[in-house]
Formats: C-alpha cells, structure tokens, sequence
C-alpha cells in the first residue's frame, strides 16, 4: 500500500520541461539549436581553474605565522615574499600558513609572484582586520595594487606581435563556435596565442543603438574602439583555425567582423599562475558613505591564470572582490560576503565583479542591499559563470556596462532583488548594453529583466521571477513615451528545466564524471 501511494504521488509530480536552445539528446548529452546564422548557447564548462573540471591543490606549508597583536602589515608581507622565494628555487606551490587570531593590516598586502598561497586556519578563526586609512586589503598580480573601481582602467601589459592577419571576407562568426576562418593561416600552428582584435564601426554603434544622446553636456561613449580576447589555437585545417574554449560574441562582417578584425599570433602578456587565498576572513570596519568616498576594498584579482579564492568571508569590504581584466581561468568557491550598512549614493559598489574570462564563482553567498551580487564589466568576453549561489538584498545580479559577452547565472537565487541583462543606457558613464549571449539557467529571482541587444540573443531558461520590461534609460528624461526594449528568449518560465546545471551538463559531457567530482559535485 506505501509503494502504491509513493508511485502516485511520483507520478504527480511533472516531468522536468526541456529547452529547445540546449536539451538533452538521446545519448545522454546536450544538444545544442542554432539560430539560423550557426548562433547558439556557448559552452561554458572551461570557466574555472585550469579551465575547469579540475581540483584546486592543497599546497605544502612553507611557514607558520602568528600575529603579534599590533600592525601586521610589515611582517606578512615579509612572509609571503620568503615564500614566494622558496616556491621560485624549488619550483613548487607553497603555502604561508597563518596561525588563528586576528591580524591587523594598516595597507594592502600584495602577492607578486606565482606559486603562492595565503591560507589561514578557517574562517573566523584567522581574521584579517583592515585598520588605518582606507584601503585594498589583498592584491593579487604582476604588479602592486591599482584602483578596484567598476571601470577597470588597468593597463595590461602589452603582447608581442609576431605574425598578423584578419577573419576571412564575408563570412559571419556565429557566437558559441570554436572554429573562425581566416584570409591566411600561414605562419600560425598549433598552440599559438592569438589576440581577436574586433574593431568598433560606426555602422555597428548605430546598429546597436548606441550613438547616445549626450550626458550633462559631454558626450556618451558606449564601447573603446576595439572589442579584443586572447585564445589558443586547438588545431588548423587549411585556413580554418579551431580554437581551445569558444568565442562568446559574434563577428559579423558587416558590423566590424571580416577583413576588419585582426588576427594577431601574440606572445601572451606575463601572468602570475598557481595563487590562492583560502581559509580566512577579512572584516573592516563599517562605513556609512557614498562611492566616491576613501572605502575599504576586499581583494583584487590582477595579471594572474590558474588562481583561486576558496573559503573566504568578507564583511563590510565595499568592492569586496575585483577580477580585472588581465585574469584568466579562476575559481571562487565558498565565498560569502556580508554588508551590514549599505552605500548612500546613488552609485553602487559590487560583491563580485567579474572581469577577465574563464572565471566561475559557486557555492558563494552575499548578503546586503544596495550592491550589485555579481556583474559582468566592459568588453569583457566570458565564459565567466556564478553556480549555485544565493544571494539576499534589494539589489541584483546586473552585467554593468559595454558589452560583455557569455555570461552564465545558473541555479541561483537572488531573495528580494533582481537578475538583469538589460540595457543600461545613459546610466554611469553610458553603459548602454551591458550583455549579449548571456544564459539564466534555472534560477530565481523576485524579478527577472532579460532583454534581446540587435543581432544577439539573452536566454532565461527554466528561470522564475516577475518578468519585468523597461525601456533604455537617457541621463534627464523620464521613461514615459520610450518604447520598453525587446525581451530575450524565455524558454519554460517558472518551471526548471533538466539538465538541472547547464554548467555541470556541459562539464560531464567535454570531460566526463571525473571532472564533475575534481570540483565537488
């Protein structure tokens, strides 16, 4: 009789729906639904250190420090450059290892070199307080700490070119692909660096709606005048180049694609590679301020590859966590931060901003209102992911500004704001659309605000919340009489989808179950 009422009760329930754009197919794996141009659903899964699928090391201690009750500053820094020096003579990762208690930071602490990792003895037990004038608590790059501001004006160092040329004629490149074709791929092989160097038209600005009214007088300006990503060539048939992790935006030759985008053999700029921090907390104190005002900073992320923050807690950090642009291939996981007095100005500060490419954020939390979860920053291609993640506060998860590209929020739950791919218009600077191939996979929030940029798509798939529509916002004028911009791709609305994770879907099928369990799922 039990069995009978269980077997009812399981027929109840409604089978999982399926999304047209990436459904399972018969063997078990994704497939995946072009638009009629070859556009579809990037694969996402080489977001993640080491390009994903693989478990973050747990490095040899070099040395044990304690805190001696006063500045610490001084002393840790010391630390990490000795064992900074010990992992450059034996060529190995090591660990600083800082005992419990509580360590008092007059200025930011930097980690220059590769092969390093601050780790404490858990979270609220090794405690790192910022004290004096307000500042950066962590850097982490080729270089000393820069501003962790929204607009990440770092200048990257500049790559040797040794062999150029462009996309081929005519010929469109759709998003999501890993193949291009080029005029020429004489000179080129196989595990070469190349720099994608996609110019900005007007035709394409116009295209995009983005020739802004002006803003207080000055003059708006949506994109830089190039659009440029790295990537490695996989392989090479004729002039067909396949690339190692896909292309997340499309190149059209009428819009700046073609002949007009650049293909340059590069030797990559100098990251560091093999950094962590983990197993800490960093508390300021708490500040009732506007933006522009001296703030406590959490941790920047600079010219870095294969890095990682694992179990890390940030409390009253205003920017608390800042990947530039210069970083590639890294993993956040476990890592909460919480804001107990939210910012007063109108301009907000972030959780989680994301620049670079290749960046997974899973298993984090924050908590706090007025501060934008997790966004997205200029020209920045992805793949860059957040993963079962929860976040709680009355503002969003909100790419931020000038086309980023590939973008994957999936089973996350915002509780009391907003996920938001929209088109931020005369907001900050002239934001204007802030992403396009972007996917919200089986996620909730109160509401969901996901808009379709010309010639590019948003999904929100398997996704719930109030869908609302807005129309562009312009600096002084009211919404009244603008036309609400399109929706993006609504596929099952307010009912999950299978697979349950795109990302994890994506991951098994590329590199098997193996992969799934290096990360812990």
């Amino acid at each position: 009789m039990k069995l009978y009422a269980f077997l009812l009760a399981f027929m109840a329930i409604p089978a999982a729906a399926q999304s047209t754009s990436a459904h399972l197919g018969p063997d078990g794996h994704l497939a995946y639904t072009p638009t009629s141009r070859g556009d579809r659903i990037t694969d996402f899964s080489y977001a993640g250190y080491m390009g994903g699928g693989v478990a973050l090391p747990d490095a040899a201690t070099a040395e044990t420090l304690t805190p001696t009750g006063q500045d610490d500053t001084a002393t840790l820094q010391s630390a990490l450059d000795r064992t900074a020096a010990r992992a450059a003579a034996e060529h190995k990762t090591f660990a600083l290892q800082l005992a419990p208690g509580t360590f008092h930071l007059g200025k930011t602490i930097n980690i220059t070199a590769s092969n390093v990792v601050l780790r404490g003895s858990g979270v609220g037990k090794t405690i790192l307080t910022l004290t004096e004038a307000p500042h950066l608590g962590l850097h982490i790059g080729i270089a000393t700490a820069t501003s962790s501001d929204d607009e990440d004006t770092t200048p990257a160092e500049a790559p040797r070119t040794t062999q150029s040329n462009t996309l081929a004629a005519n010929i469109y490149v759709p998003s999501g692909i890993r193949t291009i074709q080029v005029a020429s791929a004489a000179g080129l092989s196989t595990g070469d660096t190349i720099r994608i160097d996609r110019s900005i038209t007007a035709a394409y600005i116009a295209f995009m709606g983005m020739n802004l009214p002006n803003r207080d007088g000055k003059p708006e300006h949506w994109t830089g005048p190039h659009i440029v990503i790295e990537r490695t060539i996989a392989s090479i048939a004729g002039n067909t180049l396949t690339l190692e992790v896909p292309l997340t935006d499309s190149y059209d030759p009428k819009f700046g694609g073609g002949t007009d985008t650049t293909i340059q053999k590069i030797t990559p700029p100098h990251r560091l590679s093999q950094v962590g921090v983990e197993s800490l907390s960093i508390t300021c104190p708490a500040l009732k301020i506007n933006l522009d005002d001296p703030h406590f900073d959490g941790i920047q992320i600079g010219a870095t590859e294969d890095a990682w923050l694992r179990d890390v807690r940030l409390e009253e950090t205003t920017n608390s966590i800042a990947v530039l642009s210069t970083a590639r291939r890294v993993t956040m996981d476990h890592v909460d931060i919480v804001q107990h007095i939210p910012i007063q100005s109108s301009a907000k500060n972030f959780a989680f901003s994301l620049g670079g490419t290749q960046t997974l954020v899973m298993r984090s939390s924050v908590t706090g209102d007025k501060v934008f979860f997790a966004a997205t920053q200029a020209r920045e291609q992805g793949p860059n992911v957040v993963l079962f993640s929860n976040f709680s506060g009355d503002q969003s998860i909100e790419p931020h500004q000038r086309w980023g590209t590939g973008f994957l929020v999936d089973n996350v739950s915002v509780h009391g704001g907003a996920i938001n791919f929209i088109n931020r218009g005369t907001m900050g600077s002239g934001h204007g659309w802030t992403m396009g191939w972007g996917v919200v996979w089986n996620s909730t929030a109160d509401t969901l605000s996901i808009q379709a940029p010309p010639g590019a798509i948003n999904w929100a798939i398997g996704s719930s919340g109030q869908r609302v529509g807005k129309p562009m916002p312009i600096s002084g004028a009211g919404s009244k009489g603008r036309p609400t911009l399109p929706e993006g791709l609504f596929e099952s609305p307010n009912h999950r989808v299978k697979p349950d994770s795109l990302y994890l879907q994506q991951l098994l099928d590329r590199l098997g179950p193996q992969a799934l369990h290096n990360i812990g799922y």
